[in-house]
């Protein structure tokens, strides 16, 4: 069986940009599941290759840790967006039961979130990179990862290290890679790009977690139809304990 990213909304959330953005793309497949069915007798089949992106409103978290227990306990990893209340009120249940929570500052960004999530994923799986990681790398990086923080940056001009450190952005939660152990970098650039350019930004991007890093990945894709020359896509995760 082929690998897929599933999105599970869960309940009544509607979501208004994710399957529209996706509705051609065969890799993405879009279920929902009712507050009165069981993920276990859910009519579609699961893969340990899936990775599951599960939505849900604030009010149903109850059936989302049952969801995510229920998948955790077939070895498939999960996923979820959550306001950063809700996850700090109930972070060590959500650990327990999904492998990567992102929190967001506002409800408003859940939706726009996972659209970057899933479409750096996708690319990074299902597209033709000129360095590649398959959906096995992906699930390391996001099993068992706690708290996870999404960032970017864009470079248009010649790179340096002032350059980079300035333009790095935490556009959903102001979360940095501090203290990160686990890092995953996509690279998408324009024709031209060299890979000691690739480099410095990945050593950046490690220098920032303060050197707790332990596990990073990467993968790049040259020769895009891009608004900048160097787009990066990063997600940090399993933090250091305060």
């Amino acid at each position: 069986m082929e690998a897929k990213l599933k999105v599970i909304t869960i309940g009544d959330y509607k979501d208004s940009i994710l399957e529209s953005s996706f509705k051609d793309n065969e890799n993405i497949e879009f279920l929902e599941l009712t507050l009165d069915e069981s993920i276990k007798n859910f009519n579609t089949d699961f893969s340990k290759k899936d990775i599951i992106f599960l939505i849900t409103n604030e009010e149903n978290l109850e059936k989302l840790l049952e969801v995510g227990k229920a998948l955790k306990e077939k070895e498939i990893i999960s996923v979820t967006v959550l306001e950063e209340k809700i996850v700090m009120e109930n972070r060590k249940v959500l650990e327990e039961t999904i492998n990567a929570i992102f929190p967001v500052n506002k409800k408003d960004n859940i939706d726009n979130l996972l659209l970057e999530l899933i479409k750096m994923i996708d690319n990074i799986i299902f597209e033709r990179c000129y360095i590649n990681l398959d959906v096995e790398d992906v699930k390391s990086m996001l099993r068992d990862s706690g708290i996870t923080v999404f960032g970017s940056l864009n470079i248009n001009e010649t790179i340096s290290k002032e350059d980079i450190i300035k333009n790095i952005n935490y556009p959903f939660y102001p979360k940095t890679l501090k203290d990160s152990k686990k890092l995953l970098i996509f690279l998408d650039t324009l024709e031209g790009f060299v890979l000691t350019e690739g480099e410095l930004i990945t050593d950046i991007l490690k220098n920032e977690t303060s050197q707790n890093i332990e596990d990073m990945l990467f993968s790049i894709r040259i020769g895009n139809n891009l608004k900048n020359r160097i787009e990066c896509y990063f997600i940090a995760s399993k933090f250091v304990e305060e």
